[in-house]
């Protein structure tokens, strides 16, 4: 599997958000979660399919393989971790300050520190 950016992390994450309140995720509710382009959505999709994070159906709906679903959970539990811990560090961070140092922070993880912070090992 290829390198797991920030980018993708968002994206994954809306995907597996979206679809636990609609069985059915389009391209264009990824993009109004994400407040960005369908192009980008669409571009975007085609590069988790090509991990095998996820696939898409004939009508375009949007669904999780369960290594992308896997994956979301898990990365999910680790930022929820690491929101919970960095206003004990002291750096006067804004809300979206620590989510943004939290999702940097969960992609540069090794894969075995993911589990570790989500619970899985």
């Amino acid at each position: 599997m290829a390198e797991l950016r920030e980018t993708h992390l968002r994206y994954l994450l809306a995907v597996y958000e979206l679809g636990k309140t609609s069985p059915e995720v389009g391209i264009q509710n990824v993009a109004k979660a994400l407040s960005c382009s369908k192009a980008s959505v669409t571009n975007m999709m085609a590069t988790l399919m090509d991990q095998k994070l996820l696939v898409r159906e004939k009508y375009g709906k949007i669904y999780l393989t369960d290594t992308g679903f896997l994956m979301a959970k898990d990365l999910l539990r680790c930022l929820e971790v690491l929101y919970e811990r960095l206003p004990s560090m002291g750096l006067d961070l804004t809300t979206e300050e620590s989510q943004n140092l939290a999702h940097i922070i969960v992609v540069h993880l090794p894969e075995h520190c993911r589990r570790r912070l989500a619970g899985r090992m």
